[in-house]
């Protein structure tokens, strides 16, 4: 193994290790210093580092290039940013102008195929969990007292990219697409295991739908990503699935002919 490869594999040791001490942190909220860690501005911070600083440090390093990360058309990016020196203000957002066409064109051969395959994956999502909330409202009381929390599009935006981080990785070590996205999922499936509270929730109703349907999700968007592996478009279409499963989820326990 090449010591690029080792790396990579550094990189998402790391990650692994930051995750299980984040959830460490997460138990012990009767420790003052970790409950002050674990919530509020230094809980955000630290987000922040783990989701989007990890992988940006991976890429701004070259240890993982950006079309694996599904950053379609950085490169493009990356040259036209900076204006040369003596360049006229016009000029240079004529330029930008240019190189955000050039980007948008590279998007082009992705947008029908990740469309449609969003579109199935919203109708098979929307049915699913729209099937379960109608059977939890036959079987519960009060099917609508525990329902999700609608997903932010910063956490939608988060995973998103964790989990194309992830996918980059195994996708950079096996040099298969396929493999990568089957290793990515794995690899997230590692680090929900390792984490005592997300288990905890999985045993546990009705706090179990959180970690399903971010496993829901996982695949979904894992299967959008081996047809269509950009991330930029990726993230929109990662928040509106969450949604969309919240949504079903309160038709279910809620139809609209009886929320009146």
């Amino acid at each position: 193994m090449t010591d690029a490869r080792w790396q990579l594999v550094a990189y998402v040791f790391v990650s692994i290790v930051l995750w299980m001490v984040a959830a460490q942190l997460v138990r012990r909220r009767d420790v003052p210093w970790a409950r002050r860690l674990s919530q509020g501005w230094a809980a955000s911070i630290m987000r922040f580092v783990y989701y989007i600083g990890l992988p940006y440090a991976a890429l701004v390093l070259g240890v993982v290039p950006g079309r694996y990360l599904g950053l379609v058309g950085l490169s493009r990016l990356q040259v036209g940013a900076l204006p040369p020196s003596g360049l006229e203000a016009w000029q240079f957002l004529s330029q930008l102008r240019d190189v955000v066409s050039l980007v948008i064109l590279g998007w082009l051969p992705d947008v029908g195929t990740l469309l449609s395959l969003s579109a199935v994956m919203l109708l098979l999502l929307s049915v699913a969990w729209l099937g379960y909330s109608r059977f939890k409202r036959g079987v519960a009381p009060d099917p609508g007292s525990n329902l999700p929390l609608p997903t932010s599009a910063v956490r939608a935006g988060y995973q998103a990219v964790h989990w194309s981080f992830y996918r980059s990785a195994a996708w950079l070590l096996t040099d298969d697409l396929y493999l990568g996205v089957i290793g990515g999922i794995l690899l997230v499936g590692v680090e929900w295991m390792l984490d005592p509270g997300w288990m905890a929730r999985v045993r546990r109703a009705p706090s179990a739908e959180e970690p399903l349907i971010d496993a829901s999700l996982l695949i979904a968007t894992s299967v959008i990503y081996f047809f269509a592996p950009n991330l930029w478009l990726l993230i929109p279409i990662h928040w509106l699935l969450a949604m969309a499963i919240r949504q079903a989820m309160a038709w279910g326990c809620h139809p609209p002919n009886q929320t009146a």
